[in-house]
């Protein structure tokens, strides 16, 4: 069984993006409920799926874009769903392409 969390959480509160890594056109904007320094909690409006990769996608600063993996998707309700993910990079979530960077910007693809 898993201890209980020591590690402090940001709340986030923002709208982000998230897709599946391998599938750009398989995505939504989601609201970043939290962000700590392994991963994420996410409301989407989708069940996804435990071991999904996604790529996270935060609008605001400091926290821009990140590689997860889905390790939980809970019913929140019909329709919403509370998705846990952690940072297949085992570091906080920050940029891991200019991608993100250049879409803030109003780059896109650059």
């Amino acid at each position: 069984m898993r201890s209980a969390r020591t590690e402090e959480r940001a709340l986030a509160g923002g709208l982000g993006r998230v897709e599946l890594l391998d599938d750009p056109d398989d995505s939504e904007y989601a609201w970043i409920e939290n962000i700590s320094d392994h991963g994420a909690r996410v409301i989407s409006r989708r069940r996804w799926r435990s071991g999904d990769y996604l790529l996270i996608t935060s609008r605001y600063p400091p926290f821009h874009s990140t590689a997860a993996i889905v390790v939980y998707c809970q019913t929140l309700m019909v329709g919403l769903y509370a998705v846990g993910c952690e940072s297949t990079s085992g570091r906080a979530l920050q940029l891991l392409e200019k991608r993100a960077a250049s879409e803030i910007q109003g780059h896109p693809g650059s």
